[in-house]
């Protein structure tokens, strides 16, 4: 996954990508450049202020407001090109992750995976933000006290000096001892946060699911509330809610307490940092060996060493909350690429585009239970075939194997090419947008005249929503069931489908609108054919070919004369 994430950099988008970077890395590296001359800039000024010199006082005071006007530019630019880069590398690896996910129809795939991925809208929507923008924050800030370190150290060498140590009997030289000291310091308070933080990641990451998990519950109450409120289930509903958040407040009151541990030891490790550099350098100062503006610039490059040897200790939350998304990315990434590496569907289907065949079919739930067995049939274009049988006895799958998009089955099968297939469910898919464009999916970019559109709505007695075309909102709520169910069969006169799949389409509508539907379909599309699921008797007389299923694997076939 951090590969892929990567690989924005080689991507054809790369040019781009290392225009920023190497502006953002130019900004960085001149930012230290001037906080070292500000450091620097502090011996001449408190050894004016020491001397009462108004003159270079003044001469100073110009300096400074010189390099400050520089530094203010800069970081502005830096802020601006981080933030530029970001956006561009999530609009990127946001892309990626989107087709991957839709590739072969993956989203619809990953749910018979031995290890489900939960949430994966959060994961693309959120988890790839955060995972963007700790990335580049962290990166960003690694190097900038990386390079803060590397030059710091140095200024702090050179104003160190020696100090003498006697050790028993002897007596032992320590050259460059601020450096060592701040070494020590802040080895010693990273070691501890570390070792007291540690629990943090695994907190932040499951933290990320319980979150997901109730947004994803209080999403499902908007959906489904017309049901709710008909079973008086706000009670339960409530239950359920609270149960969820209850699961967040626990994870959070743990993370509450490792944070607390760790601002303690960062707070007590900063408060003394702040005199330590004075403690080390007073000897020196107070031996006169040291001048006032000379001791403020030892304490500021030891400022500047310690900020960037604490790094770790002040990035600590962020590095646990960047390592949690980074594994719930990872994990989602693997389970894509797992998914592509498996042979579906089309590694066992043939080419057709006139008749649809199966050739000792068998088709198999999840878990391996056979539900069709060796099932073997042509069904011709314009042709019809009725697939009836008791509940749960596999019709569904069955129609979703011929439609090309279950992949547990062996045998063979001709499956539909693309784009000449229409599904009519009992309840249909309403995208969101204008009416427009519900009738014209999952062909957006078709073009069909406004004449094409208005018969189409005329034809299925929707002639009242014209006024309404060009309407963005979510139709699927303002429409009634047999509006909705209305609306997919314009949407099949429109396309022109060569094979119509009906799922249990008619199951909730009246006798009358149920023959009206075939009859439209037998008018307007007498080319297409028409396989249907349903228990109704009626069904029967719309249909030339019915095949039946028993629940156990069996199925028996017969065909009715053509009328």
């Amino acid at each position: 996954m951090v590969r892929m994430a990567l690989s924005y950099w080689l991507s054809k988008a790369a040019p781009k990508a290392w225009i920023l970077t190497l502006f953002l890395i130019f900004c960085t590296g001149l930012l230290v450049l001037l906080h070292m001359q500000l450091n620097n800039w502090q011996v001449g000024f408190y050894n004016h202020l020491q001397q009462h010199n108004f003159a270079g006082f003044y001469h100073a005071l110009v300096q400074f407001a010189l390099i400050c006007s520089i530094l203010v530019a800069t970081s502005g630019w830096q802020t601006h090109v981080k933030m530029l880069l970001q956006l561009r590398w999530r609009q990127w690896l946001t892309n990626k992750y989107i087709t991957l996910w839709l590739h072969k129809q993956n989203y619809f795939h990953m749910r018979f995976l031995v290890k489900a991925i939960d949430n994966p809208d959060q994961r693309i929507g959120e988890d790839i933000q955060l995972f963007v923008t700790h990335s580049l924050s962290l990166a960003v800030g690694l190097l900038r006290h990386l390079i803060t370190l590397i030059v710091f150290s140095i200024v702090l060498w050179r104003l160190s000096g020696e100090i003498r140590v006697s050790l028993l009997t002897a007596e032992v030289i320590i050259p460059g001892y601020l450096v060592w000291s701040a070494l020590l310091y802040s080895a010693l308070g990273t070691w501890v946060t570390i070792k007291i933080g540690r629990p943090l990641m695994l907190q932040n990451n499951l933290q990320q699911s319980n979150e997901a998990n109730f947004r994803y519950s209080l999403i499902r109450l908007q959906e489904y509330a017309e049901g709710i409120v008909l079973c008086k289930g706000d009670t339960w509903e409530k239950h359920n809610l609270l149960k969820w958040f209850s699961s967040i407040v626990i994870t959070q009151l743990a993370i509450i307490k490792t944070t607390k541990d760790i601002t303690w030891i960062s707070s007590a490790y900063t408060q003394l940092s702040t005199v330590f550099a004075f403690l080390i350098a007073s000897p020196k100062y107070f031996n006169g060996e040291l001048q006032l503006g000379q001791l403020f610039e030892i304490s500021g490059a030891y400022w500047y060493v310690h900020s960037a040897l604490a790094y770790i200790i002040e990035s600590f939350g962020k590095i646990a909350q960047w390592q949690a998304v980074t594994n719930r990315l990872r994990e989602f990434y693997t389970q894509l690429r797992l998914l592509q590496s498996q042979h579906l569907a089309s590694n066992t289907s043939f080419y057709n585009p006139d008749t649809l065949i199966t050739k000792e079919l068998s088709v198999f739930s999840p878990a391996g239970h056979i539900l069709v067995n060796k099932l073997t049939l042509a069904l011709p274009g314009g042709d019809s075939l009725l697939i009836t049988g008791p509940s749960g006895c596999g019709k569904t799958t069955l129609l979703q194997t011929l439609a090309g998009v279950w992949p547990y089955f062996s045998g063979q099968m001709s499956c539909p090419p693309d784009g000449s297939v229409l599904f009519l469910p009992q309840k249909p898919y309403i995208p969101l947008g204008s009416l427009r464009a519900v009738v014209l999916y999952p062909y957006k970019h078709v073009s069909l005249t406004d004449n094409k559109v208005e018969e189409a709505l005329h034809i299925c007695k929707l002639a009242a929503l014209l006024p309404r075309l060009d309407i963005e909102t979510d139709w699927s709520k303002n429409l009634s069931p047999g509006e909705l169910q209305r609306l997919s069969l314009a949407r099949a006169i429109l396309h022109r489908p060569k094979w119509i799949f009906l799922d249990e389409t008619t199951a909730c509508i009246d006798a009358a609108m149920e023959a009206e539907i075939y009859q439209i379909l037998k008018e307007k599309l007498p080319d297409a054919a028409v396989i249907s699921i349903g228990h109704r008797d009626t069904l029967t007389s719309y249909h030339r070919r019915i095949l039946k299923l028993n629940g156990t694997g069996g199925w028996s076939y017969s065909e009715q004369p053509q009328q």
